[in-house]
């Protein structure tokens, strides 16, 4: 089940950037744990799902045209591993004075509007973005992570 959900995971993931000294996370590499902002105004971490087995790490937009063409498997992803230990964390690492259709409020709307059933987190300033981009750089990207602390 661990490979289904890994290789979904892979199958959403559009592309990675191919940029010079890029190095990507690996199966058993450490992910970084952050602490950001829902849109219901509550922080949120790995920590908030105490009973998770793992987590399936989205990073999303309201704007990528594959953001927007996978958004429906997202939910879907969600409803059908949630109750088996693998709920979904969205996040946005958008810049939203670069792209204004993904700020906080509009990300709040979305969420609202399609009914998201899993946390859709702003990472304002791109702090986690930034404190990835040494590992991985991101343009539309989903891992699991398992609750050890590896990917």
């Amino acid at each position: 089940m661990k490979k289904i959900i890994l290789l979904l995971a892979l199958a959403f993931s559009a592309f990675l950037s191919h940029a010079q000294n890029a190095v990507t996370l690996k199966a058993g590499d450490a992910a970084p744990d952050f602490k950001l902002k829902n849109v219901d105004n509550k922080e949120v971490s790995f920590g908030t799902f105490k009973d998770a087995k793992g987590y399936i790490v989205v990073f999303t937009c309201n704007t990528c045209p594959y953001a927007i063409g996978y958004e429906q498997r997202i939910i879907d992803l969600d409803k059908k591993f949630k109750s088996q230990g693998y709920p979904v964390i969205a996040i946005n690492p958008n810049d939203p004075e670069a792209s204004t259709a993904d700020t906080f409020a509009k990300m709040q709307d979305l969420a609202k509007d399609k009914k998201y059933s899993f946390p859709y987190l702003f990472d304002p300033g791109q702090k986690l973005r930034m404190s990835m981009e040494q590992n991985v750089h991101l343009i539309s990207l989903s891992f699991l992570k398992q609750q050890k602390e590896m990917l």
